[in-house]
């Protein structure tokens, strides 16, 4: 147990250089220049992501000294994505692909193995994996049509680590099988048997043996299977909830631990007897679902949760568990923060954390458990400082029908204390499962330091606050979700943090929905209006885009909006076009599949009709949302000037 933390600043002389000009904010925008820090098993090395060139290599070094003694940068397409340390020399990877047509890189099932020397690289699962076997009989490995995803590390065993293989198809519908990987020689072995569902989340016991997964079927719902004497056992779907989530295997490997709602609202912990599937009740919040689950750096044990409904809050699980000890202790050197232990020492005497809050992007630690010292490496983002950004403040309202409703207010910075900055409101995608949080978010900050407030609202059918309030947003996405957004811009103008007339709204993908929907229904609210890569004829989803492409996906649509003709033109903006008198500024992106750049098009064709007005920024090679960080920064610009033109600063 620590007593005291101390502070030592460890210089990271050989990348780190510090900023001497003043502030530039489209850097924001620019991808984070440390990605995270892992230890290796035995503390002598460190591995550490870094954009190099544009993309993500790997570098190692010598804890005690910092200094580099191998990398990875990989040419061509190829740079790193997530890694795992398997021993204490050699580091598996998840191979990232750039294609030449696309700004975002994307992952095709590829594992990359490396010694920290930067020798012995090679492909060790995928489909360019294979070598040719002419003129000899040792086995080698096999090209593969798949996607692997690393299950389990395997702690004990240094050669080999748990994988899942998926063979390859448009929609991601084929079972997975799970293998042992040779992390040297790439060599497949010791099937474990294959999963009876798509989408598949494993769970190993503490052998390294799986004893559960959880997938969906093609009605969107989630299934659960226990493997018992090599045979898979399925649970009632009367016996489950609707958002199960497999964490972990008990120690005993009597229990499975599982993130579920089964006959309650939000969701909680619940713990399955994998001999008698008695399923009971661990803990739930009262007010908020789950939103992490700190895991042991092995994966295999939860020993604390997260919940947000408005600042995040953390409850310990399991106190017999190390890493609970220093978690806790961790949180209160770093209150109203957001922490993760990213790895450990096999030993226990080394922990590297990351550390994150409203005002920070991250920062990376090392503690030395025996010295009581816990030392600083690096911020994600070194040209900032968490002085230069403004707080992010939870807040609460009730809507107009006297529905609770959540979300965050983040003033302009250094604002005129005698006049009311002009306001954003920026509405998250989704809109279903996804919710806005108190974090460090690029665009609000640079919102911020450019003079404008940012409100954020966590409408109904938002996700975090329970099945029941998701649901109220099913198939009101064009008019009851519209009035919660308002009524959150007419509480602050209440509460005086914004003028009455002096607004503009603005969201992504669903966010852009909104904003265009809002400003045909609500014409005298906002003044404007900033839509970026939207769904603007809801009757598109079923044609166009690749939700429709799976059975799950389908199942989802009609659920959330229904399959109505009437209502679904009802609620799509691109028929009120001629009620639009507020400017536009569209955004999309040309490669765009979640919402096909179509959308954009028949919006343009429908404020042609009326002659509306609006600006227009598209962008090639680009998909759901800009990636590249001169796209961003130009997009961001452009926000920023057509919200100078039509907002009173």
């Amino acid at each position: 147990m620590l007593k005291t933390l101390t502070f030592t600043l460890i210089l990271l002389c050989w990348l780190l250089s510090l900023p001497t000009n003043a502030k530039d904010w489209g850097a924001l925008f620019e991808h984070s220049q440390y990605s995270n820090a892992k230890i290796s098993p035995d503390g002598k090395h460190l591995a550490v992501a870094a954009q190099i060139n544009g993309k993500t290599g790997l570098y190692f070094l010598d804890t005690s000294t910092l200094k580099s003694i191998g990398h990875t940068n990989f040419s061509g397409k190829a740079e790193v994505g997530e890694y795992f340390w398997v021993n204490n020399e050699r580091v598996v990877i998840s191979l990232a692909i750039r294609e030449s047509n696309s700004e975002k890189p994307i992952y095709y099932g590829e594992l990359f193995a490396i010694n920290i020397d930067g020798k012995r690289g090679e492909l060790i699962y995928g489909h360019r994996a294979g070598e040719q076997q002419t003129g000899t009989r040792i086995k080698k490995k096999e090209a593969i049509r798949g996607w692997g995803e690393i299950i389990d590390i395997l702690p004990n065993d240094k050669r080999h680590i748990l994988i899942s293989s998926t063979p390859m198809s448009n929609s991601g519908e084929r079972l997975a099988t799970v293998y042992k990987l040779n992390v040297y020689s790439g060599l497949l072995k010791e099937k474990q048997g294959t999963s009876p569902i798509p989408h598949s989340q494993f769970l190993v016991d503490k052998e390294g043996e799986v004893r559960l997964v959880v997938g969906t079927d093609r009605h969107n719902k989630k299934q659960l299977y226990v493997k018992t004497d090599s045979e898979w056992h399925k649970i009632n779907k009367e016996n489950l909830g609707s958002s199960v989530y497999p964490l972990s295997i008990s120690e005993s490997g009597e229990y499975a631990y599982i993130i579920d709602n089964f006959q309650q609202d939000l969701d909680g912990i619940f713990k399955l007897n994998l001999k008698t599937f008695k399923y009971s009740h661990v803990f739930t919040d009262s007010a908020a679902d789950i939103t992490d689950i700190e895991m042991t750096t092995d994966g295999r044990t939860a020993f604390a949760i997260r919940v947000d409904e408005g600042y995040p809050a953390y409850l310990i699980l399991n106190k017999k568990v190390d890493e609970a000890a220093i978690f806790k202790n961790i949180l209160k050197t770093f209150p109203n923060s957001s922490v993760n232990i990213t790895s450990k020492t096999d030993n226990g005497d080394y922990y590297i954390f990351s550390v994150s809050s409203d005002t920070n992007s991250g920062s990376i630690y090392m503690l030395d458990v025996k010295k009581n010292k816990m030392n600083f490496l690096f911020k994600l983002d070194p040209d900032f400082n968490n002085k230069d950004f403004s707080p992010v403040e939870p807040i609460k309202y009730l809507a107009s029908d006297g529905q609770e409703i959540n979300g965050y207010f983040t003033a302009a910075k250094n604002n005129n204390a005698d006049k009311v900055p002009p306001l954003v409101v920026l509405v998250h995608g989704g809109p279903h499962g996804v919710r806005d949080y108190w974090s460090f978010d690029p665009e609000v900050q640079y919102l911020a330091v450019n003079g404008f407030s940012v409100l954020q609202i966590n409408f109904r059918g938002s996700g975090g606050y329970g099945q029941e309030f998701e649901a109220l947003g099913y198939r009101v996405w064009g008019n009851r979700i519209q009035q919660d957004i308002q009524d959150g811009y007419l509480w602050l103008v209440k509460q005086g943090k914004a003028e009455l007339g002096n607004a503009c709204i603005m969201g992504a993908s669903f966010g852009a929905y909104s904003a265009v929907q809002s400003v045909a229904i609500f014409p005298e609210t906002y003044k404007c209006a900033i839509a970026n890569a939207g769904i603007y004829d809801l009757e598109l989803l079923f044609d166009e885009g690749d939700i429709r492409e799976q059975r799950a996906g389908l199942s989802y649509l009609k659920a959330v909006v229904g399959t109505n003709k009437q209502e679904l033109k009802n609620m799509s903006p691109v028929n009120y076009a001629n009620k639009i008198k507020a400017p536009l500024l569209l955004a999309h992106g040309e490669d765009d599949e979640r919402a096909p750049y179509e959308h954009a098009e028949v919006l343009r064709e429908a404020l042609d009709e009326v002659e509306g007005s609006y600006e227009w920024f598209v962008v090639d090679k680009e998909g759901h949302g800009f990636y590249s960080p001169d796209n961003q920064r130009a997009y961001m610009e452009k926000v920023v000037e057509f919200l100078s033109k039509n907002l009173n600063g």
